[in-house]
C-alpha cells in the first residue's frame, strides 16, 4: 500500500516542509543547517547594489505560492503520469496514435527540461546563482541568512552510515564463505548448557534439531541423522564434516542395530 500511494505522500511531505519553512519566512531543514535563506531578487534589482550582499526581502506571497505549485503540485502530476503512462503502455506500437503522441509529447518534455537543467547548472557553477530552474523563474535566490554565523554541517552521521555500509557489504562478503556447522562446532563449548543438552542432542538429528525419520548413522563416527538430511549434505558437499565432532562423514548406514547396508558417498 505504501508503494501505490508513495507520489502522495512524497507530495505531503513535501508540501508540510514548504508550509512550515518558506511559507512562514524559514529556511528548510537543509538550507537552516547551511546558514541560507530564500531572497526576492526582484526588490534587489530594483534597490540597486547592496552592501553586503545580505540584505533584501524574502520571497513574495507570489513567489511562494509558485514554489509550491512547481515543487510539490508539478512533481506530484508528473510522477503520476509517468506511472500512469507507464502502466496503460502509451509507448507501445499497438496503441492509439493519440496515446503514442501523447507518450512522444512527455519524452520531449522530459528531455527539453533535462537539457535545460544542465544547462542552468552550468550557468550556477559560473555565477553561483539559481541552483535549479524553479529559483531562476521565480527569481528566489540562496543567501546566507546570518553575516556572522558560520554553517552548521555535521558530517557524523553520514560517517555512521558509510562506515555501517561498509560493514553489512564485508558481512555479505563473508558470511556464504563460513561454515555454519565449524562455527556451531567451535562455539559449542563455550555454551552454558551444552553439558546439560548433551545426553538431549545425541537422540537429535544434528542437522534439523529433530527426532530422526528413517534414521541413519554417518560412518565412521556413527552419529545419528535423518536420512534425507545426511543425504543432501553429502550430495552436496563431498567433504561434509559431523557437525557434532567434525569427522569427515565418508559413509552412511542404516540404523538397524549393528546391521545394515552401507551407502558410500560415491553412491
Amino acid at each position: 500500500m505504501l508503494f501505490q500511494y508513495e507520489p502522495e505522500l512524497d507530495a505531503f511531505l513535501e508540501f508540510l516542509i514548504w508550509r512550515f519553512s518558506i511559507w512562514v519566512d524559514k529556511p528548510t531543514p537543509g538550507n537552516a543547517l547551511m546558514n541560507l535563506r530564500y531572497r526576492d531578487e526582484h526588490a534587489v534589482e530594483a534597490r540597486g547594489k547592496v552592501r553586503t550582499g545580505l540584505e533584501g526581502p524574502g520571497l513574495t506571497v507570489f513567489q511562494k505560492i509558485g514554489y509550491c505549485i512547481a515543487m510539490v503540485g508539478g512533481q506530484y502530476i508528473w510522477a503520476r503520469l509517468q506511472s500512469f503512462s507507464a502502466f496503460r503502455r502509451w509507448g507501445d506500437t499497438e496503441q492509439r496514435s493519440l496515446a503514442r503522441r501523447a507518450w512522444f509529447l512527455m519524452q520531449r518534455i522530459e528531455g527539453f527540461y533535462k537539457a535545460a537543467s544542465f544547462g542552468n547548472l552550468l550557468i550556477f557553477l559560473l555565477t553561483g546563482r539559481y541552483r535549479s530552474l524553479i529559483e531562476r523563474v521565480l527569481r528566489a535566490r540562496l543567501v546566507y541568512g546570518s553575516p556572522n554565523m558560520n554553517r552548521a554541517v555535521s558530517f557524523e552521521y553520514m560517517n555512521r552510515q558509510l562506515v555501517w555500509n561498509e560493514f553489512s557489504e564485508m558481512l555479505l562478503l563473508l558470511l556464504p564463505l563460513l561454515n555454519s556447522s565449524s562455527v556451531k562446532n567451535f562455539l559449542r563449548p563455550f555454551s552454558k548448557n551444552s553439558s546439560s543438552n548433551l545426553e538431549g542432542d545425541e537422540a537429535l538429528c544434528p542437522i534439523c534439531q529433530a527426532t530422526p525419520t528413517t534414521p541413519f548413522v554417518a560412518l565412521p563416527c556413527h552419529h545419528r541423522y535423518c536420512y534425507y538430511c545426511l543425504r543432501t549434505r553429502c550430495s552436496a558437499t563431498m567433504s561434509f564434516r559431523c557437525p557434532r565432532c567434525s569427522e569427515p562423514v565418508i559413509a552412511m548406514q542404516r540404523h538397524w542395530g549393528s546391521v545394515g547396508n552401507i551407502i558410500t558417498q560415491k553412491e
